[in-house]
């Protein structure tokens, strides 16, 4: 592997949190090119992971990430990259394996509350005990209410929080601010002039 791709940026942290905003800008600015694995995860298997995870099972999505990563990294083995992670690449040891070869682990840490806050505006209710729009891995749970979804997500999100600062060699405080804010606070802590 060459030094140009040890050097890139892994953008990681729980769904919403602005990896994918954060990271085409970051690459914009840096010159580089954007992956998302959620997006190479479509383009290798033709569903999005959302779904993959819902019908297939985690362990089949946890496969299709691990691709998805290796295949970016493979793709481009001279370069230096900005990669998006999904929410949950935390659990997912072979990927982290793969990108850890590659550069630098970023964690965008958003106040939990406003990560849950921004996930449970995006979940409706269509009728008693059914939910749209609610993450796979919540819904494995069988939660009840909208209360229920709350609590998993909070636990989730605990557990999570914990692990990216274990992983992270930086660790960058998001606000539930403009995207422009962030996105200096992201550079100050990037040393990115």
């Amino acid at each position: 592997m060459s030094e140009g791709m040890k050097n890139s940026l892994v953008l990681m942290g729980c769904k919403h949190c602005g990896k994918s905003t954060q990271g085409k800008l970051l690459a914009q600015k840096l010159g580089l090119s954007f992956f998302d694995t959620d997006d190479e995860i479509v383009r290798l298997r033709g569903i999005d992971a959302r779904t993959l995870y819902r019908t297939k099972g985690v362990a089949e999505f946890i496969l299709a990430e691990e691709e998805a990563c290796c295949e970016i990294l493979k793709n481009n083995s001279e370069n230096r990259i900005v990669i998006a992670t999904g929410g949950g690449i935390c659990d997912n040891p072979p990927a982290l394996q793969a990108l850890r070869e590659c550069g630098t682990f970023v964690f965008l840490r958003l106040d939990i509350n406003h990560s849950i806050e921004r996930i449970m505006a995006k979940i409706e209710e269509t009728s008693p005990g059914v939910f749209k729009g609610a993450p796979a891995y919540v819904m494995t749970e069988n939660p009840q209410t909208l209360d229920d979804i709350q609590t998993i997500l909070q636990k989730k999100y605990e557990e999570r929080y914990q692990q990216y600062a274990r992983l992270a060699d930086v660790i960058v405080d998001i606000k539930n601010a403009p995207v422009e804010e962030n996105f200096k606070t992201l550079l100050d802590a990037l040393h990115i002039k």
